[in-house]
């Protein structure tokens, strides 16, 4: 599965080659040397380092294994592809190979193409729950901090009419000011490269099931 996620990915984002540290990458926030895709990266398309396109790649197979239908799906259907990969070049000629070897456990054409549709609304039911925790976390992390940077910001106005008595008041609030406003900002930024980074994995996701209902359709 993950190298079919890879290349499902690499036309909707493209790697990051920014070299890190060590510690960098033992804290998982962002990747040792990835080798660019084949697609020509655009502005619209984000980028993911390499630790995080192995983390996406763990996180939809765990997503799809622990949601993974009766019988012989299209996850399974995937599966075999993978397997095949290295024996047929041919994409159409291990479509058709993956195919007839689960056609014996009971998959039809049908069943396939309304699998993938299902595994297509895990992807997308997760989207929403991942949306939904991000606005979570960014009201928890951000709106606290901007609103007590607000107040610290009032108290300040009125502490400037009486700046002799209340003069390292002000500067002790300042510097909360300061240290606030960097938390906000690297907050912020955690936030908008997860969401960007689970995105274009979802997104990819999406696109590469769609992709592969159009071609069996076309080719079965």
């Amino acid at each position: 599965m993950p190298s079919l996620f890879r290349k499902a990915l690499s036309l909707f984002v493209v790697l990051d080659e920014t070299p890190i540290s060590a510690n960098e990458v033992a804290s998982n926030t962002s990747a040792s040397q990835a080798t660019a895709p084949a697609a020509a990266p655009t502005s619209k398309m984000p980028a993911l380092s390499a630790a995080d396109l192995e983390r996406y790649e763990r996180y939809f197979e765990q997503l799809f294994e622990k949601a993974n239908l009766p019988g012989p799906d299209y996850f399974e259907f995937w599966r075999t592809m993978e397997a095949l990969e290295a024996h047929i070049p041919s994409e159409e000629a291990r479509i058709k190979a993956a195919f007839a070897s689960l056609q014996v456990q009971g998959l039809d054409k049908a069943k396939l193409l309304d699998t993938a549709a299902q595994y297509r609304e895990i992807v997308l039911r997760d989207k929403a729950n991942f949306e939904a925790a991000v606005r979570q976390k960014a009201e928890a992390e951000i709106a606290g901090r901007q609103a007590e940077w607000q107040t610290l910001k009032q108290q300040n106005e009125e502490r400037q009419r009486q700046i002799d008595q209340l003069q390292r008041d002000i500067a002790a609030a300042e510097q909360r000011m300061e240290q606030l406003q960097r938390e906000i900002e690297q907050e912020k930024s955690k936030i908008d490269q997860v969401q960007r980074g689970y995105l274009a994995a979802c997104e990819a996701m999406v696109g590469k099931i769609n992709a592969d209902i159009q071609r069996l359709e076309q080719m079965l």
